[in-house]
């Protein structure tokens, strides 16, 4: 069986075998509370939970005690204890995460309508690179740090509004909604 893990760095590292993932605990590479997969995009778990590593974090398997704090390592390599990556609650938040994702359908849309004029390849590049940069950005929002998330959302928000110089209204609004819903950088869930 394969999994993946999730490192402190944000990084998705696999396919790991058991045995790599049993060396990498005992490196403490991977501690209780890493999450792990056995498919790379998930369901997550604490690496305490899974029950092929349960007891090398001092846990039963069967036994639904809660699992221990693992030291942190006094140096740090990646993949090492994982920063909050997804914040408690909703995240990232609806009113940001859709109209992200309609306004890179917008772009998509905007940008191969333009390729059958005279502005052609011009305009064309543009959009779909911020199209595609956006879905991106939305099918990795819950594996990216929140912080990280943020600052690069309110920048594609910033391009979006500027699309309707070339009438991409519905990109221009959702530019507009993003930035509204963004959290302020003083929000304890970009910091966890």
């Amino acid at each position: 069986m394969a999994y993946w893990i999730i490192g402190k760095d944000g990084g998705n590292y696999g396919p790991a075998d058991l045995a790599t993932l049993r060396r990498w605990v005992a490196e403490h590479r991977v501690v209780a509370t890493t999450p792990v997969a056995e498919s790379e995009a998930g369901p997550w778990r604490d690496a305490s939970l899974v029950p092929e590593l349960a007891t090398a974090f001092g846990v039963a398997p069967d036994d639904g005690t809660p699992p221990p704090s693992a030291p942190t390592p006094p140096h740090a390599f990646p993949p090492t204890t994982p920063q909050a990556l997804v914040p408690a609650g909703e995240w990232p938040p609806t009113g940001v995460a859709v109209p992200q994702l309609v306004s890179g359908i917008f772009n998509l849309i905007a940008g191969a309508a333009w390729l059958a004029t005279c502005f052609g390849i011009v305009l064309t590049v543009p959009l779909v690179i911020l199209g595609v940069l956006e879905l991106r950005a939305y099918a990795t929002a819950r594996t990216t740090r929140p912080s990280d998330y943020v600052e690069s959302t309110r920048t594609k928000a910033v391009l979006d509004i500027c699309t309707v110089i070339v009438g991409n209204f519905g990109s221009a609004v959702c530019g507009i909604v993003m930035l509204t819903q963004l959290p302020s950088r003083d929000d304890p869930r970009l910091h966890g």
